[in-house]
């Protein structure tokens, strides 16, 4: 069962920066899970959260800043791109707009980070997997790079998961290990897509939901079995 990195290996280093991401890769983690958001000029950046201040300490909305005035460590999409085209690894990147961000907004960061993310993995072997908690983003996603594989994250299956997995041409379905998934782990595996769930640091918990049936774990700690 995969491994992925949550926020690119939140337990190496500083989370969704190419410090944690360079460690988990040492300490053998193979797939890597970020998230994206927009600056104010239109620059896709890493970070999870809208304002800056818990994981840098500065004060202010993120996307309010042009890329350039965004604090030293914070990295761009571009770098991302750069620095896993070297090594065969998957990437899994969470189109994250700001949670106030209306429906038009939400659309709008999901095209220009898909299209940029088409444009930086273009000549990858393997592209970037899209991944949104919003419709609209994975909507517009879905137009700008229909190349693109895309999953929709919830935090249980709603009642109308199949009908947006085929309008969405869904490959998979993130869902949260805090809540019990292994009837949905089924119905998604019945249906052809992938079940992955977030987050997983308990090994106990990691072979729980492996036998369960998951296709793959975000964690923040866990590291794959050598044997």
């Amino acid at each position: 069962m995969l491994l992925i990195a949550h926020r690119l290996g939140a337990a190496w280093g500083p989370e969704n920066t190419l410090q944690a991401f360079d460690a988990a890769r040492r300490a053998g983690l193979r797939a890597f899970e970020c998230d994206v958001k927009l600056s104010a000029d239109g620059v896709p950046f890493l970070l999870h959260d809208d304002d800056l201040k818990r994981t840098t300490g500065q004060q202010g909305r993120a996307s309010a800043r042009a890329c350039s005035a965004l604090p030293a460590g914070v990295p761009t999409l571009q770098a991302l791109a750069d620095a896993t085209a070297p090594h065969a690894l998957t990437v899994n990147l969470e189109i994250k707009p700001d949670a106030d961000a209306d429906s038009a907004r939400q659309a709008d960061w999901g095209r220009r980070i898909a299209t940029a993310a088409a444009r930086l993995w273009a000549n990858s072997p393997q592209p970037p997997l899209l991944s949104s908690f919003s419709l609209p983003a994975l909507q517009a996603a879905a137009i700008a790079a229909p190349q693109l594989p895309r999953a929709w994250l919830c935090t249980e299956l709603p009642a109308h998961w199949r009908e947006a997995a085929q309008a969405l041409r869904l490959e998979g379905i993130h869902l949260c290990a805090a809540r019990e998934q292994t009837a949905a782990i089924a119905a998604l595996r019945a249906q052809g897509l992938r079940a992955r769930l977030y987050t997983v640091d308990d090994a106990g918990a990691a072979t729980r939901w492996r036998d369960a049936g998951a296709d793959a774990l975000f964690t923040d700690a866990l590291t794959p079995d050598p044997r």
